[in-house]
């Protein structure tokens, strides 16, 4: 199981517009095989953090080809993303808490 973790930035008052955007991918990366989630939610005025769960590499590799990932890619790059961080973590297990 791949995780991916992070945030990204954009100028406030692109906020909204960052959104409309996210909540594209996030929808459409959800219906891709082997996504089991992918979220990206606004912490703060044009702050935001995202988590994406895939079932492996290959699946989350897949997304990059998918064109809502390419659209999305396209809006955030006028949206002036001013940040971004991210990290990949590889999960040997899972157990319900």
């Amino acid at each position: 199981m791949i995780v991916v973790a992070g945030a990204v930035s954009v100028p406030a008052e692109n906020s909204e517009a960052f959104m409309a955007a996210a909540a594209a991918v996030s929808c459409a990366s959800r219906a891709l095989e082997g996504n089991i989630d992918y979220c990206i939610s606004m912490q703060a005025p044009g702050a935001f953090r995202f988590l994406e769960i895939w079932e492996s590499e290959e699946a989350m590799s897949a997304q990059f080809a998918a064109p809502p990932f390419g659209a999305f890619q396209a809006a955030v790059g006028d949206l002036g993303m001013a940040a971004m961080e991210g990290k990949k973590y590889e999960i040997a297990s899972v157990a319900t808490l």
